[in-house]
Formats: C-alpha cells, sequence, structure tokens
C-alpha cells in the first residue's frame, strides 16, 4: 500500500483535502500506517467505487466487466483517468492483496506480487527491498515438488482465530512475540532474561488462550469493522465533489481534458500508470536491465544448488 500511495499521493493528497483530513501526509511512518490505510480503503476506494458505479448507470455507459476498455475510454480525461487508474491500479490491488491473505489464497498473492514486481520497480515507490522479494516468492511459488508445493501454498499465511478470513502474514506471530517480550520483560533486560522468558512463553500463551476462550466463549463475536470509525461522511463528500468536478454522467466524464483538478502539489512529468509501464519497458534500458535478466540473475544467485533444465 505504500508503494501506491507514493505513486498516487497527488491523487490522495486532493481527496484529503475535500474531506478535510489533516492527518492524512504525503510519505507517512509505519506508526502512521493504520490511518492511511484506513482513508486509502474505506474512505478513497470506496467513494471511487461508487462513483464508477454511479457513472456506469447513466446514458451511454458501457458495460464495466472489462477494465481495459474503460480505461482506455478514460484516458481522454485526465480527471478521470486518475479517478479509474487509482482504482484499478492501487484501491482494487490492495484490497485483493489483503483477501488473499485473510483467505490463504496462495496462487492469487503469487499473481499480486508478479504485478507488484512493476510498481515496486518505479523511481516513485522506490521498494528496492520489494523488488527481490516478490521474484522469490513467485519462484518458491512455481519452484517446489509436489508434496513441498502443497505444504508451501497451505500455510502462506497463518489463522489469527478460529474463523474463516482470519488469515494473516507470518510475521504476525513473530510481532506478537516480539510485543510479548517487551510487555514482559522490562527490567534488566538481557538474553538471559529474554530466553528465559521464551522457554515459558509456549506455556504462558496456552494458558492465556484457554482462559480467554472460559471467560469470553460466551459471547457472541463482534466483527473488527463495527468498531471502525464511520466513513460515509467522508464517502459521500468525496463523491458528491468527484461528480461536481470529473463529471456526473459518463458522457461528462469522458469528455475531452487536459487540464487537471484531482491532483495538488506538482505535477510530475510522468504519470503513474504511464511510469509503471515504463519502468518495463523503458526506450533507453539496456538489455542487462530488462526485467527477465534481472529476474533471472537474481533467482540464479540465490539458487546455486537448483538443477536448472538446459534451454
Amino acid at each position: 500500500m505504500h508503494a501506491q500511495w507514493r505513486l498516487h499521493r497527488q491523487f490522495l493528497m486532493w481527496c484529503a483535502q475535500v474531506v478535510n483530513n489533516k492527518q492524512v501526509v504525503e510519505d507517512f511512518s509505519v506508526s502512521e500506517f493504520n490511518k492511511h490505510r484506513f482513508f486509502f480503503l474505506d474512505v478513497v476506494t470506496t467513494a471511487c467505487a461508487e462513483y464508477l458505479n454511479f457513472l456506469g448507470s447513466s446514458a451511454g455507459a458501457p458495460s464495466f466487466d472489462d477494465p481495459a476498455p474503460i480505461l482506455a475510454r478514460a484516458d481522454a480525461n485526465i480527471d478521470l483517468a486518475w479517478v479509474c487508474h487509482f482504482l484499478h491500479d492501487a484501491g482494487f490491488f490492495v484490497l485483493d492483496f489483503l483477501q488473499a491473505v485473510r483467505s490463504n489464497d496462495s496462487k492469487t498473492l503469487d499473481l499480486l506480487w508478479r504485478e507488484f514486481f512493476a510498481s515496486a520497480h518505479t523511481g516513485t515507490a522506490n521498494k528496492t527491498q520489494y523488488v527481490p522479494m516478490s521474484i522469490m516468492r513467485v519462484f518458491w511459488g512455481f519452484a517446489l515438488s509436489p508434496e513441498l508445493d502443497r505444504l508451501y501454498h497451505n500455510i502462506r499465511t497463518i489463522p489469527s482465530g478460529d474463523f474463516p478470513g482470519s488469515g494473516v502474514g507470518w510475521d504476525m506471530a513473530i510481532e506478537m512475540l516480539n510485543a510479548a517480550i517487551k510487555a514482559h520483560v522490562e527490567h534488566q533486560v538481557s538474553h538471559i532474561q529474554i530466553g528465559n522468558f521464551l522457554r515459558n512463553w509456549a506455556l504462558l500463551e496456552c494458558v492465556q488462550q484457554r482462559l480467554k476462550a472460559y471467560i469470553y466463549g460466551g459471547r457472541n463475536r463482534v466483527l473488527r469493522s463495527s468498531h471502525s470509525v464511520d466513513a460515509r461522511p467522508d464517502v459521500d463528500r468525496l463523491l458528491g465533489e468527484l461528480k461536481k468536478v470529473v463529471g456526473a454522467t459518463w458522457a461528462q466524464a469522458t469528455a475531452p481534458n487536459v487540464d487537471c483538478q484531482v491532483t495538488v502539489g506538482h505535477q510530475r512529468s510522468m504519470r503513474p500508470w504511464v511510469e509503471v509501464a515504463q519502468s518495463m519497458r523503458g526506450p533507453f534500458r539496456k538489455p542487462a536491465d530488462a526485467p527477465h535478466a534481472q529476474i533471472r540473475k537474481h533467482v540464479e544467485t540465490l539458487t546455486s544448488f537448483y538443477n536448472w533444465m538446459p534451454e
């Protein structure tokens, strides 16, 4: 999400101005992630999706089943292009990632990592550590023996609860353990203290879970989303502004327009969707820098033990 935020920050900051959200910043830190995720998904993605559904119900609008012709038509109006590309390239992309993790949909995660390679590769996103990560995640998703392959894809995420859709990333268990260490090893912190805690943690965690099940077992499970801030007022405000600025009908929204009204800040000469495409097929790219050459080099560096089929 941070990569897509960087690529689409001019549009996102315009949206923040529309709803007067002063907490949103152009490049947020890890500690500020959750409130930006709420704004990114619950406010902007929702408003953009509802806006396109609204346009789709107007006279002359084509079917929205296939995004390719919609994106092509949107290019006539730079404002509509920003809305459509944000929704397709960023909003729905991040939502797909989250849903695939929650449902342990490993094959979809591999597909999304392949798509993310291009976005992470851009200078604006600057995700230098995630480019090689995307390569290796996809590689292991295809390279294992049948037995290991089944195991790998079945444990791609780990459950955080006993109900469907509770999958989380592998790092969640580590983060929870780290939080437990910080909470319990407070004084005279040393390797010995931490080691003693770790030796007892499996038992402590088991007892803690059993106590929670005993104490709270009779309560109805309340979905976390019911405690979320109500995004509806901001969604309605942004939706109304999109109708006013971009157009209230499909004909208005696709009328030729090169004067962008839905971004703030310095106007980059290369728009995010163009930059992503250019990062994969730049005219000045040397053969050794081509995506397939970089991927092969990185994989071979880390898999000297692997038996490759002859070309």
